[in-house]
């Protein structure tokens, strides 16, 4: 089973080095390299060179795409997708790293269970070091995984620290949006476990780096706010026409007032939100708690209400 291991470049000179020879020093042997620079201004792409350098044995294994232009990160993962190879593949962002087994634990597990997609455990890197082992969501059933990712802040969406089957992607036109640059995870996750059957192990398998400032997560801008809308916009339009039961109607509600809640603690333009997530709630319970959000009543209890109501679905959907 061949693994793609997908890594975007930009501006991670401090922290590439440390990242490839983390990739080129994993024990799990069929494994593709696939590196696509951002056109990033920095040294990223001389230290990435002199790695595979120093480790000759992995250049035929090693493909580096550079963009004509940058393109931000959801093209960019876009790219690297169409560009692999692999059966299976893994996203692995240039500032964090991997421990050594880490394929080869997600690929055993992939193997004895079958399933499309494997989670593993993670740690945060400070500049004090390495935290806990974060594990990963317990519970085996899809649907109720789905659930909880599409309430929000419930579960993680994140892109790495898992192992994908490439066909989860392409068989059923999965692809990220270009110009959504931060929370394209959301986008992506949600609709991959429409479809996907999920396993997990709590070895972990990521680093990940809290030590960029600059990186997407430490930022939040008019631009990130547009970014997140267009892409709560993608999970809406794919459910609305794909979930034909409903079954997931309650959740995604949640996770839709959810989106004007942060359009509003952000100040941002709820017209401008309201124009790019075109929601229009569905129930007595969604219309008042998206009145709420998009009137004048104050954000506090607008969350009182609206917590209490994601509580209440969580706990009676178990």
């Amino acid at each position: 089973m061949k693994v793609s291991v997908l890594v975007p470049v930009y501006g991670v000179e401090k922290y590439i080095r440390r990242c490839v020879e983390s990739l080129f020093n994993q024990t799990y042997a069929d494994l593709e390299f696939v590196f696509v620079d951002d056109c990033s201004p920095d040294r990223s792409i001389d230290i990435l060179r002199s790695v595979m350098a120093e480790r000759p044995e992995r250049a035929g294994q090693v493909r580096l795409i550079r963009n004509p232009s940058n393109q931000g990160i959801g093209a960019v993962r876009q790219t690297l997708i169409d560009e692999c190879t692999g059966d299976c593949l893994t996203f692995v962002d240039s500032d964090d790293y991997l421990p050594p087994r880490a394929v080869e634990l997600l690929c055993a597990e992939m193997e004895r269970s079958g399933a499309d997609m494997v989670d593993g455990g993670w740690q945060r890197v400070t500049r004090s070091g390495a935290g806990g082992v974060n594990k990963p969501f317990q519970d085996g059933d899809e649907r109720r995984y789905l659930s909880l990712l599409l309430c929000q802040n419930l579960v993680s969406n994140r892109m790495w620290g898992r192992l994908y089957r490439r066909r989860l992607f392409t068989d059923h036109g999965i692809r990220l949006a270009r110009g959504v640059d931060f929370c394209e995870d959301y986008s992506v996750m949600t609709r991959l476990m429409f479809y996907a059957r999920r396993s997990f192990i709590n070895d972990p398998v990521y680093f990940y780096s809290d030590e960029n400032a600059t990186s997407y997560t430490h930022t939040t801008s008019p631009r990130h706010v547009r970014s997140f809308l267009r892409s709560n916009a993608i999970v809406l339009g794919f459910f609305t026409a794909n979930d034909t039961r409903s079954r997931y109607l309650t959740p995604l509600q949640i996770g839709m007032t959810n989106v004007l809640r942060t359009v509003r603690a952000n100040g941002f333009s709820l017209a401008e939100a309201d124009s790019l997530l075109k929601y229009t709630p569905r129930g007595a319970v969604f219309r008042l708690l998206a009145a709420l959000f998009r009137g004048k009543c104050p954000q506090a209890i607008a969350e009182k209400l609206y917590l209490a109501v994601r509580k209440t679905y969580v706990t009676f959907s178990k």
